[in-house]
């Protein structure tokens, strides 16, 4: 009996002599990094301007430096090869760039995204509707330590596309002939492609026949077009038979067809939040009626 306490006395003081095992290292936590779209802005219908912020977020103790690398921006599923410029600042730095990222914290970098709606285009990418932008950008999170850390961030945009007014002219009736001057009514018809309204003011414009300048104008009357729709407006000129040559005189004396091109320019407001209002050219030729009114 004493023989068997014995040794299991100097076989529990051997087990609390055994060291106990090491404590596995830590893990280091994985940067990680996100792409939020801050602003949509446009000059006019042919570029459009995607603001986004970058946060790259380093949850370690050690301070770490984010280089912005490759990026990849793809239109409605598809990544266009001209079109589209990318920055990492509002004030257009080309890349790559850096930004120092303590640790742990958050780093923010702004990037912008210009779009060339009439480049785009042209390569075959202008949606029915909406334009849905992917923007994903590739980065790395260097130590001063250890092997840089490769992330990913995506961010997304959609923006209704936008189509000029299409403008006709339905009618040219003369309204009363003088001896020098004559008055015009210009009918001219506006069709909204655009599946939300527009309106039109400040028109400014001018009526040639035969190369010649007939008359110009101003209109600051405000039309409104429906969504997918049309409206119509009367515009009035004065035209002065000395600067007409006598076949075309004799031609609206005759109340014959006219050659005619009537050229000019109108605000256009949309109601769309990034783009409210641009400028839209017109350019119209052809052959017209003449009306007695």
């Amino acid at each position: 009996m004493l023989w068997f306490l014995a040794v299991s006395f100097l076989v529990f003081a051997w087990s609390c002599k055994t060291p106990a095992p090491p404590v596995p290292e830590e893990t280091p936590e994985t940067p990680w990094a996100s792409i939020s779209l801050d602003r949509i802005g446009a000059q006019d219908l042919n570029q459009v301007n995607l603001e986004f912020t970058l946060e790259a977020d380093n949850p370690r103790s050690s301070p770490a430096e984010v280089i912005i690398g490759n990026y990849r921006a793809a239109i409605n599923g598809k990544e266009p090869n001209g079109g589209v410029r990318f920055y990492t600042d509002q004030e257009k730095t080309t890349v790559p760039a850096g930004a120092a990222a303590g640790g742990p914290g958050v780093a923010e970098i702004p990037l912008l995204l210009e779009l060339d709606i009439a480049g785009l285009a042209a390569l075959g990418l202008s949606p029915e509707q909406d334009y849905q932008v992917a923007l994903t950008v590739d980065l790395e999170f260097v130590y001063p330590s250890g092997a840089p850390v490769r992330v990913s961030a995506r961010g997304n945009a959609v923006f209704p596309r936008i189509q000029e007014p299409v403008f006709t002219i339905t009618a040219i009736a003369v309204l009363k002939a003088e001896l020098i001057n004559t008055r015009f009514r210009v009918t001219m018809k506006v069709d909204n492609p655009n599946p939300f309204a527009m309106e039109l003011s400040a028109f400014s414009y001018d009526l040639y026949g035969d190369g010649r300048l007939w008359a110009d104008g101003t209109e600051k009357n405000v039309l409104r077009i429906p969504a997918a729709g049309s409206a119509s407006t009367q515009l009035f000129l004065i035209m002065n038979f000395t600067n007409m040559k006598r076949p075309m005189l004799d031609r609206i004396v005759a109340l014959e067809d006219v050659n005619y091109r009537f050229a000019g320019e109108v605000q256009v407001v949309t109601g769309v939040d990034y783009l409210p209002k641009f400028r839209s050219v017109f350019d119209l030729s052809g052959y017209s009626k003449v009306y007695e009114n």
